[in-house]
């Protein structure tokens, strides 16, 4: 071979395997220049130019994505991921299939027979939206994002680290289809220092509120997931899985009032020593330490506190900052900062549709 000149060799490489071998077409081409090029064997819609001046390219066959440019001598090697990036898995249609990925973040098993439309499949996983786009349009979970944040508010905050794509495939083709048999999903959230609160959320979102979505692409909502249970030692949630599409986990505001309870009862501060001479239950709370309402665990409404007459003398905010995200104190005091008198007092909770009512005894 001359300088300058390009000869051309017919070679044949083996095949890329995804379900089945494929034909050998590949060309390899040996240039003056010191280029090196080699095609994948199976077609391929790399995309690009072919690079000149000393540099080595190697194309992917479906789903390319740049990946990191490397220096070598006398040029560059790039390479183009296919199937690979993110992973995907191969499963045959009378086998049930299980798979876990990233650390447990994410967990699927499918019955026999869920997907029967093709013999093997590949099941993909993408859980790094930003650094590997979503074959959905983005567009679309921001669409849903919006609407989901109109209706609930700033409880409903998301999170690239939320989202989760699974897609089901073959070499040939993508499928949008429902399985025909349902499957089970579970998706880890965020609670590092396990006190119920997703980590980094603001407003706090509580774990017990967080529910898995899946993207409705054609209305561009999240339809909400039948919930099949929260394990908090794990820090999952499991639900069903009915197909491919994007996964989501999106918390909401807490509303539920019904654990609500008040203490001490009956509160009698100034009481004798528990054992004294006087019968009855003795000293109960302090005046410093107020009356406590546990278990509040709703993040907006309020609790009334009336006389029996039906009079309100007090009004607590849900809302308002508090040290412990599952109790309101009351200083025992009414709207005008005084001490309210000895007596039977009515208090109602309400948050959303929900409410409760109690009653507290104090004696001074």
């Amino acid at each position: 071979m001359k300088h300058g000149k390009t000869r051309t060799y017919r070679a044949c490489l083996p095949a890329m395997v995804f379900l089945a071998a494929v034909p050998c077409v590949a060309d390899a081409q040996v240039s003056a220049g010191g280029e090196y090029v080699i095609e994948s064997s199976v077609v391929d819609n790399g995309g690009g130019d072919w690079l000149t001046g000393g540099q080595y390219a190697s194309r992917g066959s479906i789903g390319q994505t740049l990946g990191t440019e490397t220096p070598v001598r006398g040029g560059h090697f790039i390479n183009r991921s296919g199937f690979y990036n993110p992973p995907y898995f191969t499963y045959q249609k009378g086998l049930p299939s299980t798979l876990s990925l990233y650390s447990g973040e994410v967990s699927l098993s499918m019955p026999p027979d869920a997907v029967t439309d093709r013999e093997m499949f590949d099941i993909g996983i993408n859980r790094q939206s930003l650094n590997q786009p979503l074959l959905v349009e983005m567009s679309k979970v921001e669409a849903a994002n919006r609407k989901m944040s109109a209706n609930e508010g700033p409880w409903a905050q998301f999170s690239d680290n939320d989202l989760t794509e699974m897609y089901i495939f073959d070499e040939h083709t993508l499928t949008r289809d429902p399985l025909k048999k349902t499957g089970v999903l579970s998706l880890r959230y965020r609670d590092a220092d396990s006190d119920g609160i997703i980590d980094f959320s603001n407003p706090p979102v509580k774990v017990d509120t967080v529910d898995a979505w899946v993207l409705d692409e054609k209305t561009r909502l999240w339809t909400l997931l039948p919930n099949m249970g929260l394990n908090k030692d794990n820090k999952t949630i499991t639900v069903s899985f009915q197909g491919p599409g994007v996964y989501n986990m999106i918390g909401a505001m807490a509303t539920g009032v019904d654990k609500v309870y008040s203490y001490p009862t009956p509160f009698r501060p100034n009481g004798p020593n528990k054992g004294g001479k006087l019968d009855g239950p003795g000293r109960t709370g302090t005046e410093a330490e107020g009356i406590t309402f546990q278990d509040v665990t709703a993040q907006t409404g309020n609790i009334s506190i009336y006389t029996l007459n039906g009079q309100l003398i007090r009004k607590l905010d849900l809302a308002a900052p508090r040290a412990d995200l599952n109790s309101v104190v009351w200083n025992v005091k009414n709207d005008s900062g005084s001490r309210v008198a000895s007596g039977v007092y009515l208090w109602r909770v309400t948050s959303g549709s929900n409410s409760k009512t109690g009653k507290v005894m104090i004696i001074w």
